[in-house]
């Protein structure tokens, strides 16, 4: 239980470092070139930015809970109980968060017609 709670938690940690540092330095094929997809990607930018946090918090609550061990039930209880809801805000951020890329597709797809037109 011990090493499967650092395994855990340093794969969460180390998750949310590699998205944030993935985010800042860009994905491959990802062309942003009018204003429309510079506000959306300010918007995304700012939202992944919280969910990266969310998922570095998660890492270091399981990490709590994993050095406090099942001994110190409170302490314990309170991490995992709080690792399900951040979880469950991460899953509620991302819907969000494709949602407004389809909003955003549907707009492009909207001002390239106008464009071509």
């Amino acid at each position: 239980m011990f090493a499967g709670g650092l395994v855990l938690a340093s794969t969460l940690i180390f998750f949310a470092v590699w998205l944030q540092r993935s985010e800042q330095l860009g994905w491959s094929r990802e062309r942003f070139d009018d204003e429309i997809d510079q506000i959306y990607l300010q918007r995304r930018r700012r939202s992944r930015r919280r969910v990266n946090f969310l998922f570095l918090v998660c890492g270091i609550l399981v990490l709590v809970a994993t050095l406090a061990s099942p001994k110190n039930h409170v302490v314990w209880l309170s991490c995992w109980i709080s690792v399900m809801l951040v979880l469950m805000t991460i899953l509620l951020l991302a819907g969000l968060d494709a949602l407004r890329t389809m909003r955003h597709v549907r707009h492009r797809l909207d001002h390239l017609r106008q464009k071509r037109s």
